[in-house]
């Protein structure tokens, strides 16, 4: 059967680009290999409790953020409900050695009034940095209209590192964990992160900071319902073994089933690690093939699933880090479990019934689950017992770093296991591809015609890297100039 599209991945991006190019007049084919799309940002229910998987809250989604006109040139954004989170501090910082709590407050303005009060001496060098974010954070494609495309594709990757530009407040190291606290959410070490990365992240959200009632489940269901009008299929339980080229060219994939589709463009959202294995033997040089294979993968995580009797009330509209002591954060796994640091959030946020859920996700190595890796979904006896070893390990780690929760019961635990067989990626990573300094990660336009690549490892994580790079690609294909035209008039 022959498409003009084909989408390897229904996930957020993999589903954005079907929507681009649908819309476009294109006839567009969606393949997924897992039973149902978006299986990690749908998330799952659990004693009666929605919980988010893949999506728990975002930034630059406020009034003048970058964010609203690609949600409004979807067709999304009158289609779900945001809510704001808490303007005094959506963010938390604990210092579990200290007992010391930090909020950071909601805009620019608000964090440098804050931070000055906190840490007085540090006032001046507080205003030039977080000037440096306010005035880079967006500068990226399809954030920043007027961004030159060129700029982008040749960004360095041998900038500062956020530890490096962090040595400068090493008097606060309380200062230094707040700043550099959210590369738990993008997996990269503050000593390889590139600044312009966590400028990016940490930017978004001290521009402005929503949830979406439902959270990353509705946000899939829009998205679907809206595929549906404009006569995308999808397909789920359908693995893609090959990408099909003649000579140079884009030919269409061929399923694990054998059955084939032909396309003259293919948008692949996989874990870019894995292209190797679907591209022709011929028509893609081996320098190529063997820089994709090296790309380095962020850390894994274990990733708690917990129900309180009582409300989580500190957790409404909040997030909460948690650090052992003061310092630069640390995403490296080579700390015993217990002198991690973690990051909390309430499930189901948005539904005015109080937060009886609770997220935590703890970094985590592969190695310390690699002896069961060959068990498949159907995990050995040995393993159960080690699960649930840990999950109590988990849950008094967690208790005893914030003595204002109560008492939690255990409804699920994802492992590494359970992220590499989720979301694919190598040995769990759970934001995939790193945006490591030095490390040249993959553009949306390949060297195979008619390839293409969207997801995280293109732009970054989150909702903004998933968008930004659903964009790229398409862009790519429809003209730039024309998208980014488009996008001008939702804003």
């Amino acid at each position: 059967m022959g498409y003009d599209s084909i989408i390897i991945g229904a996930g957020l991006s993999g589903l954005s680009c079907a929507l681009l190019l649908a819309r476009s007049g294109r006839k567009v084919l969606v393949l997924e290999q897992h039973s149902s799309p978006a299986p990690v940002v749908s998330g799952f229910q659990r004693g009666g409790i929605s919980f988010d998987s893949g999506f728990h809250y975002a930034g630059g989604l406020g009034e003048g953020g970058p964010l609203q006109p690609l949600l409004r040139h979807l067709g999304v954004a009158d289609k779900l409900q945001l809510f704001p989170y808490a303007a005094d501090g959506f963010d938390c910082l604990r210092l579990s050695s200290s007992g010391e709590e930090y909020s950071l407050p909601v805009g620019f303005d608000n964090i440098r009034s804050y931070l000055g009060e906190k840490f007085p001496q540090a006032r001046a060098e507080l205003g030039l940095y977080l000037g440096e974010i306010a005035s880079t954070w967006r500068n990226f494609p399809y954030l920043d209209l007027d961004t030159d495309l060129a700029d982008f594709r040749m960004e360095s990757v041998h900038g500062c590192s956020l530890q490096d530009r962090l040595e400068v407040f090493s008097p606060w190291p309380q200062l230094q964990s707040l700043l550099s606290m959210h590369s738990l959410l993008y997996g990269v070490s503050p000593e390889i992160a590139p600044l312009s990365l966590n400028s990016q992240v940490a930017g978004s959200y001290y521009h402005s900071v929503h949830g979406i009632v439902g959270g990353g489940r509705q946000l899939i269901q829009v998205l679907l319902g809206l595929l549906e009008e404009a006569g995308v299929d999808l397909q789920c339980c359908a693995e893609v073994t090959q990408i099909l080229a003649t000579e140079k060219t884009v030919a269409g994939v061929r399923l694990q089933t054998g059955e084939e589709f032909s396309a003259t463009e293919v948008i692949a959202t996989v874990n870019p690690v894995q292209l190797p294995e679907l591209l022709p033997a011929t028509g893609v040089r081996p320098a190529y093939l063997k820089r994709l294979k090296r790309l380095q993968q962020t850390p894994s995580a274990y990733i708690v699933f917990a129900r309180s009797r009582e409300p989580l009330n500190f957790l409404q509209g909040r997030n909460m880090f948690v650090q052992p002591a003061s310092g630069v954060f640390s995403v490296t796994v080579d700390l015993p479990l217990e002198e991690r640091p973690f990051y909390l959030a309430g499930a189901d946020q948005g539904n005015n019934c109080g937060i009886k859920g609770l997220i935590g996700i703890i970094p985590a190595d592969y190695s310390e689950v690699s002896s069961w890796s060959f068990t498949g979904k159907r995990r050995t006896q040995e393993y159960q017992e080690w699960k649930k070893s840990l999950s109590g390990r988990l849950l008094r780690m967690i208790n005893s770093n914030c003595p204002q929760l109560p008492p939690l019961e255990l409804l699920d635990l994802a492992t590494p296991l359970t992220l590499r067989d989720y979301s694919l990626a190598p040995e769990g990573a759970i934001y995939g591809v790193g945006r490591n300094l030095g490390q040249y990660n993959p553009q949306s336009i390949t060297k195979l015609s008619g390839l293409f690549l969207a997801g995280q490892a293109v732009t970054g994580p989150g909702l903004l890297g998933a968008l930004v790079s659903s964009y790229l690609a398409c862009g790519s294909i429809l003209g730039h100039e024309s998208l980014r035209g488009e996008l001008r008039a939702c804003s």
